[in-house]
């Protein structure tokens, strides 16, 4: 069996994919998996440590700046150097054949170790996702140590796994010279998980009279994912008058009483009370402004929800626009308006896209994960031992 050595930082959607990995690996009749999770067992000097490279020295937008303290850098070289650390601690205890690193920052720090054992480096974006969206020169600026040294960590690795299209494309642009194998293998969610029932229970309970569908926004950062746009479209479009909504977050939103609207917290991904907004709700909208590949548009197409999201980097990959979903301009209320109010208003529509969505999500589950997970470890695992 082939020895690999999962890295991952375990914050936000890294850790459902950790997990997802860890289930997955256990029974494997070709790969032998351990796991290096940068968030759990933190010892004191590892906390220390944290707290040092990773605290804020500028609150950002002061001034309309942001990231003049490097705090980007700084998080992600400590990513970095906590996973050398375990890495190497790892290694002195056996023969690990494959390492495989989720994502880029956790490898920033183990070139060396890159150099010996062949690595897989996993990304959903490049740097040009945060230089792109940069409001001022300095801020750009800020952002080209992190370019950098993520180049250094691609022209090492022996393959890298990418999310989308868009963020191959992305890397391929920005490191002409990175000669790794690019795959690429949209995050899989566990479709056995979220049953194919759900989509004509919904459209049976629409038939009942004066049934208001109930609309879904799931994401912890809220602004960066466009929920206040989102209740701004609300209001504006006066929509609560046919729909409730049920914001899912642990964001502290600034709520004043509008009506419809219901705040969900606490609520953890692959919990009984996730699973039961997913099987209650109509629609599933999500206006993110800045997002490379968000994994809840993947979680909500297996749900069998018809989806709107934004016109914004890999998004399109996941909804076609018309077919599974509709897409928005990121930031325009009217047209995000329009589109509530079209599935809204139309249950067949709902099923239309939803159905459609499941149907096209079900080529990207875990087994056809797994599989080509094992053709890429495979490819540059050591022929002898």
């Amino acid at each position: 069996m082939t020895k690999v050595l999962f890295i991952n930082s375990g914050i936000l959607g890294m850790a459902s994919f950790s997990k997802f990995i860890r289930e997955a690996m256990v029974n494997d009749p070709e790969i032998d998996a351990s796991h290096i999770d940068l968030s759990e067992n933190l010892r004191l000097d590892e906390r220390i440590i944290r707290r040092l490279l990773c605290t804020r020295l500028w609150r950002d937008g002061l001034l309309g700046l942001k990231n003049v303290d490097l705090e980007r850098l700084r998080s992600d070289y400590h990513a970095g150097f906590q996973a050398s650390r375990r890495i190497r601690k790892a290694l002195a205890k056996g023969r690990v054949d494959v390492l495989h690193f989720h994502r880029q920052a956790t490898a920033c720090a183990s070139l060396s170790l890159m150099g010996r054992v062949p690595s897989i480096v996993s990304i959903d974006a490049t740097q040009d996702i945060m230089i792109d969206a940069a409001t001022s020169s300095i801020e750009r600026f800020s952002y080209q140590p992190n370019a950098a040294m993520d180049g250094r960590v691609f022209r090492t690795a022996a393959a890298i796994v990418s999310t989308s299209n868009w963020a191959a494309d992305c890397l391929r642009r920005r490191y002409p010279n990175c000669e790794a194998p690019v795959h690429v293998m949209p995050t899989p969610v566990r479709l056995q998980l979220f049953d194919p029932g759900w989509i004509d229970e919904r459209f049976a309970r629409a038939e009942a009279t004066g049934y208001p569908p109930k609309v879904v926004f799931i994401g912890d950062d809220f602004i960066r994912k466009g929920g206040p746009d989102l209740l701004d479209a609300w209001r504006e479009g006066r929509l609560h008058e046919s729909a409730t909504l049920d914001i899912v977050t642990n964001w502290p939103v600034p709520l004043s009483e509008l009506p419809g609207v219901r705040i969900r917290h606490a609520v953890a991904a692959y919990s009984p009370g996730w699973f039961d907004v997913w099987k209650s709700a109509d629609v599933f909208v999500l206006p993110t402004r800045q997002d490379a590949f968000a994994t809840v548009f993947q979680e909500a197409a297996a749900a069998g929800l018809p989806r709107i999201g934004t016109r914004v980097n890999a998004v399109p990959e996941t909804i076609h626009d018309g077919e599974s979903g509709l897409l928005v301009t990121v930031g325009n209320r009217a047209e995000l308006v329009r589109s509530l109010q079209r599935l809204i208003a139309s249950a067949a529509l709902r099923r239309q896209l939803g159905t459609a969505g499941r149907h096209a999500i079900e080529g990207f589950g875990p087994d056809a994960y797994l599989s080509k997970l094992r053709e890429v470890v495979q490819s540059i695992a050591p022929r002898s031992r």
